[in-house]
This record gives structure tokens, sequence and C-alpha cells, in this order.
């Protein structure tokens, strides 16, 4: 009957348990043995029981471990920071570079004529001042003579404007548009002033091609560079500044 019942308490299933509860009940009881073993080995390094290298000298025998411990931590630490140094350059370097561009100025703008101011009138200026006592006459200061520079040799044509009509004479070219031509010797250049009203009658290619005309001309002669404008001084063509020919304005509508 024993036997029996024996027999059926074995067939019967274990109770459950939960891991986790077993766990907190094991984890005192495995914190303990950690700490026992870790009591043994400081006891057993203490006393130089642990083994060492045969170079290692056996009075040092306890410090060789301490040592190895200590020169591991400072290989992890110093490979840690030359990654990370590493790592900041890689993105430093993928930082794209802004690309600068220079474009060509635009065209020089130049002051606007200004009306004269009105010279005062002598006997109101006169009314309106004291009278003062005439200044003792000055003796005039010598002035030193500076010796006489020779003059640089000026890039024009005598006369520039008979130059081109005779070229847009020889061209069949339309008579009375050009109205004046000018040297600039400060800086090699020729300002071409047109009637402003027939040249907006002609068409752009016949534009293009007679401000090519003179360009090449005045290019013959030494010049660097020369300047189309109406007579209130609106630019009507320059040349390129890059490859060659003249560059066309629209001229402005007459009022």
């Amino acid at each position: 009957m024993q036997d029996q019942d024996a027999r059926d308490q074995r067939s019967l299933p274990a109770p459950y348990q939960s891991p986790w509860e077993a766990l907190r009940q094991d984890l005192p009881a495995a914190a303990a043995d950690l700490r026992l073993r870790v009591q043994e080995l400081w006891r057993r390094n203490r006393e130089g029981d642990l083994s060492t290298p045969g170079f290692w000298p056996q009075d040092l025998a306890p410090l060789f471990w301490p040592v190895l411990l200590v020169a591991l931590l400072l290989v992890l630490i110093l490979g840690g920071i030359q990654l990370r140094a590493a790592l900041e350059g890689v993105e430093d370097d993928s930082v794209p570079v802004v690309e600068r561009m220079r474009t060509t100025p635009l065209p020089e703008a130049r002051p606007l004529m200004s009306e004269p101011e009105p010279l005062p009138d002598p006997a109101d200026a006169a009314a309106t001042s004291p009278p003062q006592a005439p200044a003792p006459p000055v003796q005039p200061e010598p002035v030193p003579l500076s010796p006489v520079q020779p003059e640089l040799p000026v890039l024009q044509v005598d006369p520039l404007l008979t130059l081109l009509e005779q070229v847009d004479a020889e061209g069949a070219g339309k008579s009375g548009l050009l109205l004046s031509a000018r040297p600039v010797p400060a800086d090699n250049a020729a300002v071409l002033v047109v009637d402003a009203a027939l040249w907006s009658e002609m068409p752009q290619g016949l534009r293009r091609e007679r401000a090519d005309g003179w360009w090449h001309t005045l290019q013959d002669q030494g010049y660097d560079a020369i300047t189309l404008e109406d007579v209130d001084q609106h630019l009507l063509a320059r040349p390129a500044r890059v490859g060659g020919g003249m560059i066309m304005f629209d001229p402005l509508p007459s009022p």
C-alpha cells in the first residue's frame, strides 16, 4: 500500500516555480560565492601562489597581475581615444567644400550730370559783405622749376572722327550716325558718341556690324577698348571681356 502511494506521488507533476523568483533567491548566494572567490584570489596573489612568467622576479610575484590589469586598462582607454579622434577626422573630411566663383563686374556707372549752381550776384555780395581793409601786397614766392618730363605718346588718330567716317564711307554706311569720337589716354580707350535716333532705327545686325567695324579699326590704331554711347551718356555697346566682338545694349526709347 505504501509503495502504491509513493508511485502515485512520483507520477504527479512537479509544482511550478517562477524562474525570476528562483533567481532572486539565488542572487545573494551567487554574490557571496563571488566575494569568497575574489578574497581567495587576492589571498593567493598576496602569498605568491598564482602563476607568473619565468622572467618576472619571484619576490615581486604579488605585483604581476595588478600591473597587467592596469596595463590592459590603459591600452583600452588609449585605443578608445584614438578611435574617437579618427572618427572625428573622417566626419570633418566629409563636409563639402563651397566652391567660389568669380563673376565679371557690371559696366561702370557714371555720375549723373548735375545742374550748375547759379553764381552769386557781385552787387549783392558787395552790399552784404562788410568793408575790409586792403591787404598788404604779398611778394610772390619763387617757384622752383621742375624738370620737364617727356610727354607719353597718346594713342589717338588726328582727327579720330575723320578716320571712322572714312571707314563708314568705304563701307557705304549711313552718314551722320557718328557725332564725336573722344580718346581717353589714361585708359588707352576711346568713347564714340552716336545719334540715338539713327542708331535705334538701324537693325540689330547692322548695328553690331557697324560697332565691330569701328572696334577693329581702333584696334589697328593701338586702342585697348572703345565705348559707344548716346549724347546722354547711355551705354550702347562695349567690347566683350571674354572672347571677342562687342556686347550690344538696347537703346533707351526717346521721350
